[in-house]
């Protein structure tokens, strides 16, 4: 998802600096990607990436401009098994997908993502509640659309949307377990074309932190997002949680929420010497058999795997 960030286009090859990297948030031409799956898997393999988890939007029940269609779910399987097949000798390929959380329409327990068999899930929340003609309200399109919905929704007041958007991960977590919970505080986007609160005030800092603290209790890894930070100097969770996701144990792993081929890797070396310098000294990483994401040791350069 893309509408509405205004950043400036730069492109850094991070493919000569980090090896035996992994990434399990990206998405490809079934859903908003921009390439094929073979296309992704191809420039994997070319940078030395040891696994590579592919994680379309998942389907819901009404169009949108970046999820999947239900009629092409079951080629997006057949695809990523055929290309594990293929690619088995020079890189995992794992099949994913992105599943939104909507109470009682989508999520990972629906049964279509059930029924998908997945490696594993990437667990996210972009509709917070709906307008009176039942239009889902999307906090991932413009800040013209965001600020809409505020208004409409509910009343002006920012507290309740952004508390409300929490609530919904936390119902998530709580009931619906994902393996990775996506961009956790990307309703802060907006924050970079408008004031609309106080990133540093408590109650926010509740919510962002409670959480990541029941994503912790649940198995569940938090991710760090970096689709945005070399266009725009942002990652999800915000950097200023890195040290205190340290201090408490948080598990976390480093995803780039690629669009295109070339994004795999995009700001994992910057975000990997925050990291590192906040102190978070394992990240989490895919291992299997009952037990999906396990932690590793890394350097700036690589997982120890």
């Amino acid at each position: 998802m893309k509408k509405g960030i205004i950043m400036q286009d730069s492109l850094h090859d991070n493919s000569h600096s980090l090896k035996n990297w992994a990434n399990y948030h990206g998405h490809c031409f079934f859903c908003d990607g921009k390439q094929e799956p073979e296309v992704y898997v191809k420039k994997a393999i070319e940078w030395g990436m040891t696994v590579l988890g592919i994680s379309s939007h998942a389907p819901v029940g009404f169009d949108t401009d970046w999820n999947m269609k239900e009629e092409k779910l079951s080629e997006y399987l057949k695809v990523l098994s055929h290309l594990k097949e293929k690619y088995k000798e020079r890189i995992k390929l794992l099949t994913s997908m992105e599943v939104d959380y909507i109470p009682g329409e989508a999520g990972p327990s629906h049964q279509r993502v059930v029924n998908a068999n997945l490696d594993y899930i990437v667990g996210s929340v972009h509709f917070v509640e709906a307008y009176d003609d039942g239009t889902h309200f999307s906090i991932d399109d413009s800040t013209e659309d965001f600020t809409r919905g505020l208004n409409q929704i509910f009343g002006g007041d920012i507290q309740k949307l952004v508390k409300r958007y929490f609530e919904l991960q936390k119902e998530m977590i709580a009931n619906e377990p994902p393996h990775i919970l996506g961009h956790m505080d990307k309703i802060r986007m907006h924050n970079r074309n408008r004031f609309f609160f106080d990133e540093k005030d408590k109650w926010y800092l509740d919510e962002v932190r409670s959480t990541m603290k029941l994503a912790a209790e649940k198995g569940v890894v938090v991710e760090i997002n970096t689709k945005y930070f070399e266009r725009a100097d942002f990652s999800f969770p915000s950097r200023d949680h890195f040290r205190w996701m340290g201090e408490e144990k948080i598990p976390v792993t480093l995803n780039s929420d690629a669009h295109h081929p070339d994004k795999l890797l995009s700001g994992f070396k910057e975000i990997l010497e925050m990291v590192e310098n906040s102190g978070i000294t394992e990240l989490w990483h895919y291992h299997g058999n009952g037990q999906t994401f396990v932690p590793k040791r890394f350097s700036r350069d690589t997982i120890k795997w």
